[in-house]
């Protein structure tokens, strides 16, 4: 079910090569999805990275996005998909349904409603373990990840903002 040219992509990737932007503009579900049955996760978060940076999400596509990045465990794209909802809440609220959404869901809103009404930044001044749970879940993916990697951690994590949060709760 991979076509042919993008496993030869995801081949040539993992033996060292880099996907072009044109191959990504041209498969960038297909790797996705790929590189997640194959569990090449690099080529995942690379994939995923360039799929929010080049694809609008809008009121006709935002249910869809969000299905398939629940779906994918696409953690980008559902943070993406959560702030467009955020930003548009009047429009979402009269013309999306969101009957088909799965409940784990509103975790991740509250958490972009949180950031976008929030006037500090988060992180700045943790201090006891609650006050780090509450940072965390606030904190963008992007950031999540930034946080790992200044840690030494691996960043070779697929998974939701609760894989991340968990990975760097266990290592403060």
């Amino acid at each position: 079910d991979v076509k042919p040219e993008v496993f030869r992509h995801l081949l040539y990737y993992v033996y060292g090569g880099e996907i072009s932007d044109e191959d990504f503009a041209v498969h960038e579900k297909d790797f996705i999805n790929a590189a997640d049955k194959y569990g090449v996760t690099n080529l995942k978060l690379e994939a995923e990275v360039w799929y929010v940076n080049n694809t609008e999400i809008t009121i006709d596509n935002v249910i869809d996005n969000l299905l398939y990045a629940d779906a994918m465990n696409c953690a980008l794209l559902k943070e993406a998909v959560m702030d467009f909802i955020v930003e548009s809440k009047e429009e979402v609220m009269q013309r999306v349904s969101f009957q088909d959404v799965p409940g784990d869901v509103c975790k991740d809103l509250l958490a972009a409603m949180s950031r976008h009404y929030e006037t500090d930044s988060p992180g700045d001044d943790v201090e006891d373990e609650t006050d780090v749970e509450k940072t965390y879940s606030k904190m963008r993916i992007r950031d999540l990840r930034q946080r790992l990697d200044e840690k030494g951690l691996d960043l070779d994590i697929d998974g939701s903002r609760e894989a991340l949060i968990a990975n760097l709760k266990e290592h403060s």
